[in-house]
């Protein structure tokens, strides 16, 4: 089991954010230290929300007690995600440094939260910038989506083989890119890493539910926390994502108690090598 600090958004109803980081890390065994940087009482795609944002000033405060409780030496990863504002990422970076002065082998995954297709960026330009400035040379693993990696990298992301090339040209260890249309209608997610890059496909769905991101990204890092190497990790964390969805089906969120029910036997999604 790992110990690994969450840092993202809270909802009260739904499941994105830490709402879907957590229970994904927690199915494999793993203890969570969830810090949220803002809490809504939904997603922002209803046409009703409440919010009201974490300061930096207090996450560090509750961080520092959580170090003080004697909790924060023992964390393994970091993973971040919905970081509202410059100050928020100062915060994360000087987060990811205090566990590695630590834990120099603390594994940390930057899920960079910019925004999606059709709607573009949905944090400031500047705190975009400095997710890309300070966050991504200090991860391992970094999680974007098409849109994320195609602002990244300023390479367009609307095929796999543009998409090999932005995730060869990001500059992190490990990247995990998701929602890259391919061929036959279907939606891929490319890994590359120092081995090379690869992907797996399924057949797009008509509609999901806000969230399938956050989720990939706790399914990968808590089979990686594991132990499972990069490429297993990938088509079984692909595998329960797809689960998920099936289960959830036309419901308008995702329904994450199929992780806690025995597991069924999944077939795992077939890992291609990207040409």
């Amino acid at each position: 089991m790992a110990r690994i600090v969450a840092l993202s958004s809270l909802v009260a109803r739904g499941h994105v954010g830490l709402r879907a980081l957590t229970p994904a890390l927690e199915a494999f065994g793993h203890e969570v230290i969830a810090l949220p940087t803002v809490v809504l009482s939904n997603h922002a795609a209803y046409p009703h929300v409440a919010r009201t944002l974490i300061s930096p000033d207090v996450l560090d405060a509750m961080s520092l007690a959580v170090e003080a409780n004697g909790w924060l030496g023992g964390v393994d990863g970091v993973i971040t995600g919905y970081l509202p504002s410059a100050a928020h990422v100062s915060f994360a970076e000087a987060l990811v440094r205090r566990i590695r002065a630590t834990n120099p082998g603390a594994l940390y995954v930057c899920d960079p939260v910019l925004g999606d297709e059709p709607k573009g960026l949905y944090i400031p330009d500047e705190t975009a910038r400095q997710i890309k400035q300070r966050l991504l040379p200090l991860a391992d693993l970094a999680t974007p989506n098409a849109f994320e990696l195609s602002w990244l990298t300023e390479r367009p992301v609307s095929a796999l083989h543009e998409a090999k090339t932005a995730v060869q040209g990001l500059g992190t260890k490990m990247v995990l890119a998701t929602s890259v249309p391919a061929v036959g209608d279907r939606l891929a997610t490319l890994l590359h890493d120092a081995a090379g890059t690869v992907f797996t496909s399924v057949a797009r769905r008509p509609k999901v539910p806000s969230g399938t991101g956050d989720l990939l990204a706790g399914l990968f890092t808590g089979a990686l926390a594991s132990g499972r190497d990069a490429r297993p990790a990938l088509a079984y964390a692909g595998a329960r994502l797809e689960a998920v969805l099936g289960g959830t089906g036309l419901a308008d969120d995702l329904n994450l108690a199929i992780l806690f029910e025995p597991e069924p036997e999944l077939t795992h999604l077939t890992v291609e090598v990207a040409t």
